[in-house]
């Protein structure tokens, strides 16, 4: 999948940097692996540790049909951390060298120290889509546990 979303971002957002994607750490979780560490959350075995505890400074998580790019903010901001969703949908790719070549939605937000979330503009949108912030909003909670969890796990 990252492989489609490289060549879907150079096709269809020829500005955006793709090496950002490419010089990251891959990281893909299977169902048994989600469910391994949403029923640890559940029970309480994973104690959730600060966004500044996890070392990892630029990594790609990918899990279902969704990729986020994580990215250490080097700022003096209260952002810990600012990422990049990539959600794979049903849309066609509108400049796509191929027809039939699904698309990608994309949501960028960043975290502070408690998982905070403030959703943030996107230049990559798709074209005829109405970006709707509470529906961005309900996906980003819904991820955000498992990454949460996640760098929670690899945490120092």
């Amino acid at each position: 999948m990252l492989n489609k979303l490289v060549e879907y971002i150079k096709n269809n957002h020829p500005d955006a940097d793709v090496d950002v994607y490419l010089d990251a750490k891959y990281i893909q979780l299977n169902n048994a692996q989600l469910k391994q560490i949403a029923d640890a959350l559940e029970r309480g075995d994973i104690s959730s540790l600060p966004a500044s505890s996890c070392g990892a400074g630029h990594f790609i998580f990918h899990f279902g049909s969704t990729i986020i790019l994580v990215q250490k903010d080097t700022t003096d901001s209260k952002t810990v951390f600012s990422a990049e969703l990539a959600w794979e949908t049903d849309f066609l790719s509108v400049r796509s060298v191929r027809d039939k070549t699904k698309g990608f939605y994309f949501i960028n937000f960043e975290f502070d120290d408690d998982y905070k979330v403030t959703l943030l503009e996107t230049q990559k949108i798709i074209e005829g889509h109405v970006n709707n912030a509470d529906k961005n909003q309900k996906i980003i909670d819904k991820v955000m546990p498992v990454l949460k969890g996640f760098m929670t796990a690899i945490s120092d």
